[in-house]
């Protein structure tokens, strides 16, 4: 059943990507809102092992025997032992509007990996991990020719990343790619209420739902080159070319009755369903440098870029900026690692820090956002097995009439189970 061009009126007026300022206004509270999660395909999620998160995310350059680099597929080159890796993260944020504050956090699944060593120089990893989240819910309020009116806006979902990948090494450099299905949905809703009692217009409620799929590559490239007999010096890069997704998109306009309690009334004033469309993801490009003594230390820098300009979602360009970058530092610090009686001083103890600038645009203006950053490998007895740990403490965007800011604290825990004695069928039980 459709509607009569009278019930319409509102909802050609009320276009579903138009949020506007309600991103500065006040917002509701699911159980974790993050409101920048509304723009793109959601907030991008840096799902990788807690021991490189606690250093700034330096990952370009990073390669271990014992931790599964994912963001440079190069790097599983330099695995040696079969490993297991699980992972979990769990947020706080305190949101600061022009008229609200309020805290929301949530903990998620981050990732689940296995590393197949292949030989000395060459290795493959099976792996998952969150890509993005959406979740938030914001409204506004206006005064519109027919007395005041409310709008609000709500979206759930996100795109996780599942992959396949594989490195070699020759004289100290490394090549790897990750070939992988980039998955997952998206739904939106926005509401325009009327809460003039002169006319008694109806309600119009606007649905989106985007269900995404589509190969996905991330390729990485390292120099490994030993300087003396402690030291060794990486240089590495990884870069995604701007890449398409494929989409199916439904999306539907419905028409409610005045009062709530009337629930005979709602009609659809109009429906598409199962329609192909694509998003284009952007181009992204990461190098960085590192410098370690043997088991002893490691310090690196990171920095990325985004070129966000190419971002296309479904023929509509959001509220995207034109590039994105982060900048990071971060090291470790090992006492002794082979310490037999002292267990603190097997522990790795990690710090960082990044800052950058996030790819959403607001009245034309990009957020800022930085972070501190700390962790611990807490080492298993007699064992490579390790905990790893990693905390963030950061901020992103200002308050102010236009903005909104975020305060929050992630924390971050994995395991890593990497002992080759595990598929070495044993001589004697």
């Amino acid at each position: 059943m459709y509607l009569k061009p009278a019930k319409v009126l509102l909802l050609i007026n009320l276009p579903f990507w138009g949020i506007g300022n309600a991103i500065a206004q006040n917002i509701d509270r699911p159980f974790e809102n993050a409101p920048y999660s509304r723009y793109g395909i959601g907030e991008q999620r840096n799902d990788i092992n807690p021991a490189l998160k606690a250093m700034g995310s330096i990952t370009a350059a990073y390669a271990d025997p014992y931790i599964i680099n994912t963001d440079n597929p190069a790097s599983y080159a330099s695995l040696k032992h079969f490993t297991y890796e699980a992972g979990l993260t769990g947020s706080r944020r305190t949101i600061l509007s022009s008229n609200s504050k309020y805290q929301t956090g949530g903990v998620n699944l981050s990732y689940l990996n296995l590393a197949i060593p292949m030989g000395k120089y060459a290795g493959m990893v099976i792996g998952y991990k969150a890509n993005s989240k959406v979740g938030y819910s914001l409204y506004d309020t206006l005064q519109s020719l027919i007395g005041p009116a409310s709008i609000s806006y709500n979206g759930t979902g996100g795109t996780n990343y599942f992959f396949v990948g594989g490195a070699g090494k020759y004289k100290g450099f490394s090549l790897g790619l990750n070939v992988g299905y980039l998955f997952g949905t998206i739904n939106q809703t926005s509401w325009y209420k009327t809460n003039s009692t002169a006319y008694y217009v109806n309600n119009s409620e606007f649905l989106r739902r985007s269900s995404i799929g589509g190969l996905y590559l991330k390729s990485g490239a390292m120099y490994q080159k030993s300087l003396g007999k402690d030291y060794m010096l990486n240089l590495g890069g990884q870069a995604n070319m701007s890449q398409s997704i494929g989409t199916e998109l439904s999306e539907y306009w419905i028409s409610h009755p005045f009062y709530a309690s009337d629930t005979s009334g709602s009609d659809t004033a109009y429906a598409k369903k199962g329609i192909k469309e694509t998003i284009v993801l952007p181009s992204e490009l990461t190098f960085g440098a590192q410098i370690a003594k043997s088991d002893k230390w490691s310090l690196g820098v990171n920095y990325k870029t985004t070129n966000w300009s190419q971002f296309n979602n479904q023929n509509l360009k959001d509220s995207i900026g034109a590039n994105a970058y982060k900048v990071s530092i971060g090291g470790e610090y090992t006492p002794n690692s082979i310490s037999l009686y002292n267990y603190w001083q097997r522990i790795t103890y990690r710090a960082g820090f990044y800052y950058g600038k996030d790819f959403v645009q607001i009245n034309n203006k990009q957020a800022n956002y930085y972070a501190a950053t700390f962790g611990l490998s807490l080492p298993f007895k007699r064992s490579t097995d390790r905990i790893q740990t990693a905390l963030e403490i950061g901020k992103m965007g200002t308050q102010s009439a236009t903005s909104i800011q975020q305060n929050f604290v992630r924390f971050s825990i994995g395991i890593s189970f990497n002992d080759k004695s595990w598929f070495v069928k044993r001589k004697y039980d």
